[in-house]
């Protein structure tokens, strides 16, 4: 697992943003996704595994002292994705698996807070797979769930493709159509 396998910046420009996307590694553990409906732990806390590889992709320089994956702003950051090697396929799998647990309790929320959407599943292949859930605004949620038939704005990715593992969660604003293609292109490189 190398940063080889993390999504490239020049994924972005199919669905549409055109601005100059900065790529930031690093290695080691911490934070994987946005979650506060969960409380947002780093992924030792989840999985107790290794650390994992971390790319921030962001419209600026400007990152956070403590995590340069991270935009100072949160307007810049496009994306973050998290992705790591288990001893195996199967320990990859309930290591998804988990992850995505971890995500579901978001897509209940009282109205007015942010939501995500249902799990949309992608599969290329065998042992090849993600699991997606896009993200709604708080003023899209009157009823604790996210709406139907509105474009979610971003969202999160679980991925799975062999022994490997990995979380993508998109901030730019992209609806179905977009996430669909940024999580089919980082699962075909993880």
């Amino acid at each position: 697992m190398t940063t080889a396998d993390l999504l490239d910046p020049a994924a972005f420009g199919p669905v549409g943003i055109t601005a100059q996307i900065h790529a930031r590694d690093r290695f080691g553990d911490g934070a994987y996704a946005n979650a506060a409906c969960t409380g947002e732990k780093t992924l030792t806390q989840t999985l107790g595994g290794p650390g994992a590889h971390f790319r921030g992709l962001m419209t600026s320089t400007r990152t956070d002292p403590d995590d340069p994956t991270v935009a100072v702003d949160s307007a810049d950051q496009v994306a973050r994705e998290v992705a790591a090697a288990a001893l195996s396929p199967a320990l990859a799998q309930n290591y998804a698996e988990r992850l995505l647990l971890e995500e579901v309790p978001c897509q209940a929320e009282p109205p007015g807070h942010w939501v995500y959407g249902r799990t949309t599943t992608l599969e290329l292949g065998p042992d090849v797979s993600a699991n997606w859930m896009g993200a709604y605004q708080g003023s899209l949620n009157t009823s604790g769930t996210a709406p139907e038939g509105k474009e979610p704005c971003g969202g999160i990715a679980v991925l799975r493709s062999g022994s490997h593992y990995g979380v993508l969660e998109v901030d730019a604003c992209l609806g179905t159509a977009a996430m669909s293609r940024i999580v089919r292109t980082a699962l075909s490189q993880l």
